[in-house]
């Protein structure tokens, strides 16, 4: 969520931009597929220029442009708008800052084949300006795609889960934007590696939410990454399987405080099942627990 002085913030931050870059343009990245008001919103106002990055796709239409990806240039003229714009964003990974000194057209033109790329030999629709996935896309991608993607951006920041910002860092040489996307079977393999523990989240909300009350967003993704990581190291790779290891992880929550857990997880990974991990846990969890009424009573 975003601060309460978040307006203040964010044009101070404006302002900031305006200094050291006073012949850039500022845009704002909205991932309009979490409120498809925005496309609508941005339809009406008579001071903001804006592209919706779908409208170059085959059979685009309003459904479609309602859950684009918008880039939005920032005007004194339209202050208010967009404030009204972006506070769509709020709670939503859906907002980035580029300051670049390439017009609307020209940047919306560089964006626009990253929404749709060859995904080892898949096409697919790549939800780059979601700000969960962009940090790892900027860590995935090669030197040659990154300069293709930010071309002569000075600056590209988004909003963290807990709300602050957080710079990306740019490439050091600026190239012409790309025609087609391709990404490798490793490319791909890490994005959806990235994209898991979101993807289970979502699951858990939708089945299971009390396991979440106890939890910020933040806190129960640092969680269910925790838990991933312990099905790496079990060797499971079947989504049902890691996606138990997660619920039984969040249905015990002391289990991760436990020694015996971090000694496990120190011992080299060997492919098991998940019963027989549950069973071991459990039994070392309630070992301990003995032994810990043990000594009480005793005193």
């Amino acid at each position: 969520m975003f601060p309460s002085d978040w307006k203040v913030s964010l044009h101070m931050r404006l302002k900031a931009f305006r200094c050291q870059f006073p012949e850039a343009y500022i845009y704002a990245l909205i991932d309009g597929v979490f409120d498809e008001s925005c496309y609508p919103l941005l339809k009406r106002a008579k001071h903001l220029r804006y592209e919706a990055l779908f409208a170059g796709t085959p059979g685009a239409n309003k459904e479609t442009l309602s859950i684009s990806p918008l880039l939005v240039e920032f005007g004194d003229t339209g202050r208010s708008i967009w404030e009204r714009l972006l506070e769509k964003t709020n709670g939503h990974p859906a907002l980035s800052l580029i300051v670049s000194p390439e017009p609307l057209n020209q940047l919306a033109a560089r964006l626009a084949p990253w929404c749709i790329v060859d995904a080892a030999d898949y096409t697919v629709a790549l939800s780059f300006a979601d700000t969960r996935i962009l940090p790892q896309l900027f860590k995935t991608l090669t030197a040659q795609q990154l300069g293709q993607l930010c071309g002569p951006a000075h600056h590209w920041q988004y909003v963290m889960r807990k709300g602050d910002w957080s710079d990306l860092t740019l490439p050091a040489e600026a190239l012409p934007a790309a025609v087609g996307i391709s990404l490798s079977e490793q490319q791909c393999a890490q994005l959806m590696r990235a994209a898991e523990g979101d993807g289970i989240l979502f699951q858990v909300r939708a089945t299971s939410p009390r396991l979440l009350e106890p939890y910020t967003a933040e806190h129960a993704h640092a969680l269910v990454e925790y838990w991933l990581d312990c099905a790496d190291h079990a060797r499971l790779e079947a989504p049902p399987d890691r996606f138990d290891v997660c619920i039984f992880g969040l249905e015990n929550p002391g289990l991760r405080a436990r020694p015996q857990l971090a000694s496990w997880l120190a011992e080299p990974a060997q492919a098991q099942v998940p019963a027989a991990l549950f069973e071991r846990w459990l039994a070392e969890q309630y070992s301990v627990d003995v032994s810990t009424l043990s000594v009480e009573t005793k005193s």
